[in-house]
């Protein structure tokens, strides 16, 4: 092991001197660095992880993670090994917020819910059982519309791997500088927030691409969204107007989704403007 993470992680490196992250209760109380001779000691270990998933471990609970490990478990025996195994982190990332969301009393109309289920069966079924998993380890009643939310980080962990298109690269760069101008801020490229972030485009230009929307009945919170936070919907206007020269078209909706990320994206990029402390 080479660095701590927390008390139950750290940065290690494997027989090959691939930099893996390896978990276990107290394993990061070892003064570092330290050979582990005792293999009894790692619960689990996590290959082809990224840097900014470190960030992740340090700001959400360990009983989150636990929770989020179940789910993984899960979804490699239903669906198979296309999994990317950095979801573990991805789906924590993504139920910390919505938990957030839940203990600020924030119901949001999810879109696709029907879409989802009939179109991807075995993630929605996974979806269910995290739902069970965080009422039952976390005492937390996320609401059921939420398992679309928890599917798409599935669905979206199977595609963006196998996702190569140089023209949505080009994109996800254009937007990313549109956003540091527009909000006179820096974004950390190798930054788990950027990666969530980058994630949502990819997912959202693919839509775009195939000619899907998404059609809820959110149009109350795009409108309340707009108003309370003036400069996210000017960056995705401009956001919006570059895309459409591109033969590209968002609907309020997808704005909607977009303001939260970019506002989320802002808040965690600690950009210190009033307007962007809050996460809808």
């Amino acid at each position: 092991m080479i660095k701590k993470i927390n008390n139950n992680y750290a940065l290690a490196l494997d027989s090959q001197g691939e930099q893996i992250i390896v978990e276990g209760k107290g394993i990061g109380f070892h003064k570092m660095p330290c050979e582990i001779t005792d293999l009894s000691e790692v619960k689990r270990t996590y290959y082809n992880t990224k840097e900014q998933y470190i960030d992740l471990i340090h700001e959400v609970p360990e009983t989150v993670l636990e929770v989020c490990e179940k789910i993984f478990e899960l979804a490699s025996r239903m669906i198979g090994d296309k999994i990317n195994p950095n979801l573990t982190f991805i789906l924590a990332d993504h139920i910390q917020f919505s938990i957030e969301r839940y203990e600020k009393n924030i119901d949001m109309k999810m879109p696709l819910y029907y879409d989802i289920e009939y179109l991807y069966p075995k993630e929605s079924k996974v979806a269910e059982y995290a739902l069970q998993f965080i009422l039952e380890d976390l005492q937390i009643p996320l609401p059921d519309t939420e398992k679309t939310g928890i599917a798409m980080n599935i669905i979206n962990s199977e595609l963006y791997q196998n996702d190569n298109n140089s023209h949505h690269e080009e994109l996800v760069d254009l937007c990313t500088s549109i956003v540091e101008r527009s909000m006179n801020m820096k974004i950390r490229r190798d930054s788990f927030h950027y990666s969530r972030f980058v994630t949502h485009l990819h997912y959202l230009l693919r839509r775009m691409t195939e000619g899907q929307t998404i059609s809820t009945d959110n149009i109350r919170l795009y409108q309340m969204v707009s108003i309370d936070y003036p400069e996210v919907k000017r960056c995705v206007d401009i956001i919006e107007s570059v895309l459409k020269k591109k033969n590209l078209y968002m609907n309020e909706e997808e704005k909607l989704y977009l303001m939260m990320h970019v506002n989320r994206l802002c808040t965690r990029e600690d950009c210190n403007r009033k307007e962007h402390n809050p996460t809808p």
